[in-house]
C-alpha cells in the first residue's frame, strides 16, 4: 500500500478507480497491505539493492518512476 501511497496524488482519475477497485476486495486490500509491510520489515536484503530492484521492476514495466 505504500507504494500505492506514494503515487496517488499524480493520477486523479486511476487513482479513484483502482481505491474503488480495493475497496471492493477486502481481501485484495489486505494481501497488498502486508505484502508492502513485510518488504519494508525484512532486513535481510540491503535497502540499496531493493531500491534498484524497485527501479529495474519499473523499467521493465514501462514505468516512469
Amino acid at each position: 500500500m505504500l507504494a500505492y501511497a506514494s503515487i496517488a496524488p499524480r493520477g486523479r482519475r486511476n487513482t479513484t478507480d483502482a481505491l474503488r477497485f480495493l475497496v471492493r476486495r477486502p481481501a485484495l486490500l489486505a494481501a497488498i497491505g502486508g505484502y508492502e509491510v513485510a518488504v519494508l520489515l525484512s532486513n535481510r536484503v540491503d535497502v540499496r539493492l531493493k531500491s534498484l530492484a524497485g527501479l529495474k521492476a519499473a523499467s521493465l514495466a514501462g514505468c516512469p518512476f
